[in-house]
């Protein structure tokens, strides 16, 4: 019984705290960093705003090699969800897909907290507003 409490302690704690994950278990991954917990400036008094933290996270999208058509990996819009009730949007503006062409594989944004918490950001790759890959990870906000 100790063993079974102790490995699934293990495998919630892993889960809880994985730098990143991503929906498709085969194929290309979307890995995303952030840093792993960062504390909030303690609001003084005579602060007129709340204090806020900036985060920037990092993505890569790998294990390429074995896709047979690149084309759907190519000139995708990012959407970031921050897990605040904000998403943030960016479309590339790309020339026609040809043979050989350079596939952006590394993907970056920077968001402001200005609530302590745990948040579980993702990012997803879409083309058409369809999700060709997604991944997330957890932003940790102490005050």
């Amino acid at each position: 019984m100790r063993k079974i409490v102790g490995l699934l302690l293990v495998a919630l704690l892993l889960a809880l705290f994985a730098s990143s994950t991503s929906i498709l278990a085969d194929g290309p991954q979307l890995k995303l960093k952030a840093p792993r917990a960062t504390f909030m400036r303690p609001r003084m008094p005579n602060d007129r705003r709340r204090p806020r933290v900036t985060i920037r996270i990092t993505a890569a999208l790998r294990e390429l090699d074995d896709v047979e058509d690149l084309e759907e990996y190519y000139c995708l819009d990012e959407v970031w969800e921050w897990d605040d009730d904000t998403d943030s949007e960016y479309g590339p503006d790309c020339d026609p897909y040809e043979e050989g062409m350079e596939l952006k594989r590394r993907f970056s944004a920077s968001h402001q907290f200005s609530e302590p918490g745990t948040y579980t950001v993702w990012l997803r790759l879409q083309r058409n507003g369809e999700t060709v890959i997604a991944g997330n990870t957890k932003v940790m906000i102490r005050s």
